[in-house]
């Protein structure tokens, strides 16, 4: 049976009247096939010049080496280059605010750390929306921190540290590389978990406090797995606890805080991508798979090996993130840790 509907009875007269005719329809139509078209085209075709991922610190420390063992498997597997460019300064910030305001073209990406989830609580005001104004990509590495103290303490394991701790409020202290960083983080939340008072002593950057370490100035420290392994190894300081929820295969016989008494208790360093808020969901994909493909290169792991290698999809690393910021919010605002 044939439908004869009236259109004219079925369409307000004021769409009739301003109907457009078929032929600009058509017209229309093939303008939005045409658009459609280019974007699948441009993401199919991604990249199409070089990259660069954007380092917020010196060349030659740990994120500056992840960056540049990623960006050489990147671009085996994109077939561009992958350049990396330092711009160190303002806990990070100078480089966040530089990808923030680059092209949202997958061309410019960022490899941050806990800075970037620990500055807003840190600082009274930033330029920028963690959340809203970047897109991340993958998290990429991570590394616990161990808590050390030097071969001539004391302190032999993590309950001697504690009860020490306990015996005198405020005599024993942990030094960092300054306020708001992550061994700073790390001994404050074993003082929100356990309690403890120990003192925070500051340094300005982590290469000023290992001399005073080792000669036994400052009593403890929450340091970088990679930065202290070394002298951990040749005796020179002593590993009483980890602080990742499991132990490392680097120190198998060194617990875990979690397991020493305060389950739960968890702080590394992490790494991840992101790139600038509105980049298209395509590209961030394709760099998603890049990043993973280039971890899983032999050569590129190898290189690596010093890092713990956990890649993620972007919705995995926007959680994080979230959840990190909460973590982060509760520690500083406990401690006091502020930068301005």
């Amino acid at each position: 049976m044939e439908n004869n509907f009236d259109l004219e009875l079925l369409m307000p007269s004021s769409f009739l009247k301003h109907a457009p005719s078929a032929r600009s329809m058509f017209g229309f139509c093939l303008s939005l096939l045409a658009m459609v078209g280019t974007f699948v085209w441009a993401a199919d075709a991604f990249p199409i010049r070089p990259l660069k991922i954007i380092v917020p610190f010196t060349a030659g420390g740990g994120t500056d080496l992840l960056a540049r063992g990623l960006a050489d498997g990147m671009a085996a597997d994109l077939g561009q280059p992958v350049v990396v460019e330092n711009r160190p300064g303002g806990n990070t910030l100078i480089a966040t605010e530089f990808v923030v305001r680059a092209p949202a073209d997958g061309y410019t990406l960022l490899i941050q750390t806990n800075n970037l989830t620990v500055n807003p609580s840190l600082y009274n005001k930033l330029n920028f929306d963690t959340v809203r104004d970047l897109t991340p990509v993958s998290l990429v590495a991570g590394n616990p921190h161990v808590l050390v103290v030097p071969v001539t303490s004391r302190v032999n394991t993590f309950a001697d540290f504690m009860a020490s701790a306990k015996a005198k409020p405020g005599a024993i202290n942990f030094a960092s590389a300054g306020s708001g960083t992550v061994n700073h983080l790390a001994g404050e939340y074993l003082k929100l978990l356990s309690k403890i008072d120990i003192q925070h002593v500051p340094y300005k950057g982590s290469g000023s406090v290992m001399p005073d370490l080792l000669a036994g100035h400052v009593e403890s420290m929450f340091g970088f797995l990679p930065s202290v392994l070394p002298m951990i190894k040749d005796g020179r300081l002593r590993a009483i606890a980890v602080t990742s929820p499991q132990r490392t295969t680097a120190l198998p016989n060194v617990p875990t805080i979690s397991e020493s008494g305060f389950p739960g208790y968890e702080f590394a360093s992490w790494f991840g991508i992101l790139a600038p808020a509105g980049t298209p969901a395509a590209v961030v994909e394709r760099l998603n798979q890049s990043i993973i493909k280039g971890l899983k290169n032999p050569a590129i792991s190898k290189r690596l090996s010093e890092f713990e290698i956990y890649a993620s999809s972007p919705e995995a690393f926007t959680q994080f993130i979230k959840t990190d910021m909460v973590k982060a919010k509760k520690i500083i605002m406990t401690s006091g840790a502020q930068i301005d």
